[in-house]
């Protein structure tokens, strides 16, 4: 499915990081929304106009979530909450992830290829939160 941010965060239709990706305030990993959310609350015109119309239904249809690719991850031995750094630090997605308001094209590689171990210790450091290793390190 060729997912385009910039179509879905237009100021017409209201959505924000936090409305698909509720897990961001709520718990450590950033989720997903089910298909069948997509369907009731904005693709409910069965004669949609984009190609992957068809293909969002078919998954809603079937039961099925959309195979998107994970394209951010940390290394096993990281632990990273989107819930500590965005509702408690009070970052902004932009922050780490860039301007995905603007993003057309589906997200295929990482965003956060600046994001290795000193790059998160200068931001803590500057935020004025423990560098201790425990912290992150599991």
């Amino acid at each position: 499915v060729a997912f385009n941010h910039k179509h879905h965060m237009d100021d017409k239709l209201g959505l924000s990081c936090e409305g698909c990706h509720k897990g961001v305030e709520t718990g450590p990993h950033a989720t997903i929304p089910a298909v069948s959310t997509c369907i009731k609350l904005c693709h409910t015109d069965p004669q949609g106009t984009h190609p992957d119309e068809p293909k969002l239904r078919e998954y809603a249809a079937k039961g099925e979530a959309i195979p998107w690719n994970q394209a951010n991850k940390v290394v096993g031995h990281v632990y990273f909450s989107h819930v500590a750094h965005v509702k408690w630090g009070k970052l902004d997605c932009k922050e780490c992830h860039g301007d995905m308001k603007n993003r057309e094209e589906p997200v295929t590689l990482t965003q956060t290829h600046n994001l290795d171990m000193n790059t998160c210790m200068k931001c803590h450091k500057e935020k004025g939160v423990s560098n201790d290793c425990l912290r992150c390190h599991k």
